[in-house]
């Protein structure tokens, strides 16, 4: 296999495009010959290739050898696995496996391949005797000869009538281990021998090369491979349904789904939905508090549902799905989005307290800031678009997450400089009102003392201990003026 197939194969095969690593595996009976492509490269483009390449070496392969198979996989590992036991023998339970459960389950949408485990296979064995060989003055390759010629199914030509035309075929296999004992074989002499005279014939499991089982029981279990486009949750649902219908129309087997990876995605993206509805509430919250109130919440808050409806809209074009990585992405840009808005709202308060109108404040406040907020965004931008188009398995893991992050920003300052100032100039149209209630005389009181420790000046003063002039700086802090609370003098220290 290594010498007359493996390598003659690898050295066709080596030719494809955008190959990134070939593994071969060569074993009695058999070879395998992996082809690990680039990311770039096309799956279905690189399989035709692969195929036409095989096709051309096959004249030069070994008499005898079964047809080479090309199979397209995106990923090596199954997406299922589906044991299925009974009361029956192990042979049994795998021969109505592979005849008729495995084809029920392949015509799920989405599957491509199934692979067979465990269970036992069934054979005729025919155990020669080497003394009775010798005894007969027969050969073994004259006993596998006569087994061969015995065991046809070959057509032999037509029979024509007035109106009809039939085909003729030769039908000799063995049925079972009675018609085999019937064989006779001519030795050297010409003489006929029975093949029981010089072998014993029984039917028996082949000697035993996989094992299966499923809590300590012996099973046949069923490794089932998607589709490279296919959807992985879509097609473990595809593949369930089926085994409904095989459970119903099969009540002596039983069917247990041992390990599936559709749950794993599914809890994934719950908890990070989850995680994404607790950062909306928390922002809302944390807005309801300093914005003082439920209309400036409000305009704030509704940018954020408006800035991720339409990432959902640039990641359909984009061709993203919603998996862990552009949920996450989601997740993290939620305080993101609120940033220009909160700006934009809080330049719109300004104007409103110094009497404008609703509309004419609305306008103005965002004018007077839109080159700041789009700073604000290109900054964001600028940290988020490299992780997209990092190479590697790490880059097709990040690109989805950084694009989503880059995508919802760039909406957020959209709504911004459209929808928060519309939502502002309706929510304010009969003026900036804070209730007057405990909570907000407190959040003043805070407010009020951060302003004062952060409003302090350092200039130069003198020295307590000698009276001249230091080069230190001193602290001067700004005290409110009695002409009234917007008006600031500096006091020097006693």
């Amino acid at each position: 296999m290594e010498q007359q197939v493996v390598k003659p194969a690898e050295d066709a095969l080596s030719s494809v495009s955008n190959l990134k690593h070939m593994t071969s595996t060569a074993s009695y009976g058999q070879a395998r010959i992996t082809l690990e492509l680039d990311f770039s490269a096309n799956a279905d483009a690189a399989a035709i290739d692969a195929t036409k390449k095989i096709n051309a070496i096959r004249g030069s392969l070994p008499d005898g050898i079964d047809e080479p198979v090309v199979i397209k996989r995106d990923n090596a590992t199954p997406i299922m696995y589906v044991a299925v036991q009974s009361a029956h023998s192990l042979d049994t339970i795998y021969s109505k496996t592979s005849n008729d459960f495995q084809d029920v389950l392949q015509q799920a949408d989405g599957v491509s391949e199934i692979e067979l485990n465990g269970g036992r296979d069934k054979e005729i064995a025919v155990e020669i005797d080497k003394d009775k060989l010798i005894h007969y003055d027969m050969t073994l390759t004259e006993v596998v000869k006569a087994l061969k010629a015995e065991n046809v199914l070959m057509p032999s030509g037509t029979i024509y009538s007035s109106g009809t035309t039939t085909d003729v075929r030769v039908k000799a296999q063995y049925v079972n281990e009675s018609e085999l004992s019937q064989i006779q074989i001519t030795n050297a002499k010409g003489a006929k021998i029975p093949i029981t005279a010089v072998a014993s014939i029984k039917r028996q499991d082949q000697r035993v090369t996989r094992y299966a089982r499923v809590n300590g029981d012996d099973a046949v279990v069923m490794a089932i491979y998607k589709n490279s486009d296919a959807n992985v949750v879509n097609t473990v649902d595809n593949v369930t349904k089926k085994l409904d219908e095989l459970r119903q129309d099969n009540p002596g087997y039983t069917f247990t789904v041992t390990n599936e990876s559709a749950s794993y995605i599914r809890n994934s993206l719950h908890n990070t939905l989850q995680t994404l509805i607790e950062g909306l509430c928390t922002t809302g919250l944390v807005l309801f508090f300093f914005l003082r109130g439920w209309r400036s919440t409000l305009a704030v808050m509704i940018a954020i549902p408006t800035s991720l409806i339409s990432t959902f809209f640039a990641m359909y074009i984009a061709g993203f799905t919603f998996n862990m990585m552009s949920l996450m992405g989601m997740a993290l840009c939620v305080g993101i989005l609120v940033d220009d808005s909160i700006v934009v709202l809080e330049n719109i308060h300004r104007h409103l307290m110094q009497g404008e109108a609703p509309k004419s404040a609305a306008l103005h406040g965002r004018s007077e800031i839109g080159m700041a907020a789009i700073a604000i965004t290109l900054c964001d931008v600028v940290v988020f678009l490299p992780i997209a188009f990092m190479t590697g398995m790490v880059g097709q893991y990040f690109k989805q997450f950084g694009l989503t992050i880059v995508f919802a920003t760039l909406f957020s300052l959209f709504v911004s400089f459209t929808l928060t100032p519309m939502l502002a100039s309706r929510l304010f149209r009969l003026g900036l009102k804070i209730p007057d209630k405990p909570i907000w005389h407190k959040m003043d009181a805070l407010e009020e003392s951060t302003r004062n420790y952060s409003n302090l000046d350092l200039e130069p003063g003198p020295c307590q201990e000698t009276g001249h002039p230091s080069p230190h700086p001193v602290h001067r802090r700004r005290r409110p003026d009695s002409d009234g609370p917007g008006r600031f003098r500096i006091h020097a220290p006693n």
